[in-house]
Parts: C-alpha cells; sequence; structure tokens
C-alpha cells in the first residue's frame, strides 16, 4: 500500500490485520507506506475529524485489498528512469559567510550561497502491463511531499504532489498510477536558492514530475524472469549515543524536554527561551539528546526486500538521505533497484555524515549510529547477492 500520510505507525498495523481477515494475506506480506505529506490527518492528533478519517482508511484499505485481489492478472514487467531537472534539491547550504543552515538549524544572515551537495534527481519507474486489464505504474521520486507544509494543517489537509502526480499521469495513461517516496530524507520540492518555480504549488510540481514520467514510458526496458520472492527479516543497528556524556548539556536538555510536557507544546514560549538560552537549535535538538540519553544499546527494525524477476524493490522503514539511496542502486546487482523508503515502523532520519558533522536537525533527532543508513543499503544489496545466488 502506498498511503498520504507522514509515517506508518502502529494504528496502520492494525489495519493489516483487518486486511488479512478480509482476504487470507498473511500480515507479513502486506507492506504499508507513507508518501510522507506533511498535510495529512495523522499528523496533527487533536485535528478534528481525525478519528472518523482513520476508521475511513482502514475501511478503504480494506475494500481496496478486495477489488485488487478481484483484479489480478498475468503482466509483463518494465522499468525505466528519468533525470527531473529542477524539481528536487538538498535542504542543506552553504551561507555566503561560510556558515551552513539545514531545515531551520543555522543562521541565514549573510544570505544564501550554494547547496552543500547535490539531490538524488532519478525518478524511477516500474510498468506492469496487461492486455486484458488497464496498465500498472509505479513511480518514486528521493523528495519529501512537503509544499503543503504541516502549518498549513488548520486550513488545509492536502496528499501534496503525490496525489497530482499520479492523476495527471492517470489521465494521460488510463493506467493505475502509484506514487513511493525514494531516499530523500534530506530533500525537498523547493530551493532557497530560488531555483524551484513552483514554491507552494503542488498541484504544478506534481504535473511537473507526471510528464517527466510520461516521457521515459516509451524508453522502458523489459525485466528478465518471472519469480516473485519477499524478504522480511529484522536488522539490528547501534543507537546514536553522541553527546549524551555532557551532563550539562543533558540536564538542560531535560529541563526543555519536561517544559514542553508541562506547557503541551514545543512552541511554548517558555521553551522557546530555554532552548535559546542554553545553545539548542532546536528543540528537537534536545529532547532528542534526552531520548538517545534513556535509550537502550541497540535497537531493532523490519526491512522488506522484494524481487520480481530482475528487478528489486526495498522498503526502508525510515528517511534514508538521498547519498545512501544513490549507493544502493549504484550496488545493488539487480538490473533495476527502485528504493522504497517511509515504510511501517518509522524509525525517523537516517543522515549521511554531512549532515552528523554539522549537526543538522535530522542528526539531533536519529536514533542510530553514524553509517547506519549505508550499512543498511549494503545489506539490501547482500540480500539481492545471495537471491541471486
Amino acid at each position: 500500500y502506498t498511503c498520504d500520510t507522514v509515517t506508518i505507525n502502529e494504528f496502520y498495523v492494525q489495519t493489516k490485520e483487518m486486511i488479512t481477515e478480509a482476504t487470507s494475506v498473511p500480515a507479513d506480506n502486506i507492506i504499508l507506506n507513507a508518501t510522507h505529506t506533511h498535510s495529512a490527518p495523522t499528523l496533527k492528533h487533536d485535528l478534528p475529524g481525525r478519528d472518523a478519517y482513520l476508521a475511513k482508511f482502514q475501511i478503504s484499505c480494506v475494500k481496496a485489498a478486495v477489488e485488487s485481489i478481484a483484479d489480478l492478472s498475468c503482466a509483463k514487467l518494465s522499468h525505466g528512469c528519468v533525470n527531473t531537472e529542477k524539481l528536487v534539491f538538498v535542504r542543506h547550504y552553504w551561507m555566503n559567510d561560510g556558515t551552513s543552515y539545514g531545515n531551520g538549524h543555522g543562521r541565514t544572515d549573510s544570505g544564501f550561497k550554494a547547496h552543500m551537495y547535490d539531490a538524488d534527481p532519478e525518478c524511477q519507474i516500474l510498468k506492469f502491463s496487461r492486455e486484458d486489464k488497464k496498465d500498472v505504474i509505479l513511480f518514486n521520486l528521493p523528495c519529501h511531499a512537503t509544499i503543503c507544509s504541516g502549518k498549513d494543517l488548520k486550513t488545509k489537509l492536502s496528499a501534496d504532489f503525490p496525489y497530482y502526480a499520479r492523476t495527471y499521469l492517470e489521465e494521460q495513461t488510463d493506467a493505475h498510477c502509484a506514487y513511493f517516496i525514494a531516499a530523500g530524507g534530506d530533500s525537498i520540492p523547493n530551493s532557497r536558492l530560488g531555483l524551484c518555480p513552483y514554491g507552494k504549488d503542488p498541484e504544478g510540481f506534481g504535473k511537473a514530475l507526471g510528464v517527466f514520467v510520461l516521457s521515459a514510458l516509451n524508453h522502458l526496458i523489459p525485466a528478465e524472469g518471472d519469480d516473485v520472492t519477499l524478504y522480511n527479516e529484522i536488522y539490528t543497528a547501534k543507537r546514536m549515543k553522541e553527546g549524551t556524556e555532557d551532563e550539562v548539556r543533558l540536564a538542560h536538555a531535560k529541563e526543555i524536554l519536561a517544559l514542553r510536557t508541562k506547557f503541551g507544546s514545543y512552541r511554548a514560549p517558555e521553551v522557546v527561551e530555554k532552548v535559546k538560552e542554553y545553545g539548542f537549535h532546536t528543540n528537537f535538538e534536545a529532547t532528542g539528546l534526552v531520548g538517545r540519553a534513556n535509550a537502550p544499546e541497540s535497537g531493532s527494525f523490519p526491512i522488506h526486500a522484494m524481487v520480481i524477476g530482475d528487478v528489486g524493490l526495498t522498503f526502508f522503514p525510515g528517511e534514508l538521505f538521498s547519498t545512501f539511496g544513490k549507493q544502493l542502486k549504484k550496488n545493488s546487482p539487480m538490473a533495476c533497484t527502485f528504493v522504497i523508503t517511509c515504510s511501517e515502523n518509522h524509525q525517523l532520519y537516517f543522515p549521511n555524515e554531512i549532515g552528523c558533522d554539522h549537526k543538522f536537525y535530522e542528526y539531533g533527532i536519529t536514533k542510530y549510529e553514524r553509517g547506519t543508513g549505508g550499512a543498511v543499503a549494503d545489506r539490501y544489496c547482500q540480500i539481492f547477492s545471495d537471491h541471486k545466488k
């Protein structure tokens, strides 16, 4: 499933049980993913009508499962990719004065100079061609669905650009289309350098992405082989512990967390004042530090991989930085490795060395030690290599 929510949590695990009951498909063979839109009802717990929305979501998932199984038919798989232009940018920048800025972390007084590194512009495409029924097109892009930001939650709910992209493609191709977020934990659809023409225009951005996908559909490569295998395993990694040795800073972080709990908001003036007084870049950096101190030495999470012929699909439960996505695609032995992230049991960010060295927002809340994203990418490659043997 691809769902227009910010993450997949325990609620959606319950949804899998309902699907299993209705279809007899084992829960382990059902994978839920989020498109990571920040304007979805699941982001705001006190949103009016949220419970009704979630109940409707579960019913819709069960209905979709029943209908999709009834619609099954033989298909020929093909794959390809297209490099999008001026659509995706990393949100980490160099300032004119030599300092760095990333996702609210740092100062911008001197003006933006350049992106610290390039985003991954590649949009991957899988097409299942069916003789007697509608074709199916899956596509992904390493990009947060955040044109409609969380700030709009009180006035606007949106499936963001993934909705407009797939709607445009369905109108142009008469196929069933589905969008997945690729490895873009550091990537956004707009640039502070003014390079992106879409601003807060999810419809325009979605259509632009759809046009890129449409341009590649006539140049796809037929997949070889017809075996289908799903791999489910539990991955264990060391938890992030950096910074916890500073007892004074940790005490300050705990004080900030206590204030946040007391006032019920990280935007409370008392919280904002303490964050500034103690030198934290954000409230999340402080609360993340407390989480690190209280966390066990290691943690585990599920990773899923699927092989269809010579095509590999990865389902990662978190936000991989684009550098790890490129690493995975480059080193994978498969003819095409379709990278999907923000899968179930969301594990937050997996930043690269640049993000960690500059202590950007994603580093402040990451659960796992440096390099875990690259290690998981290597594990996926090993799964595919073992399969080919």
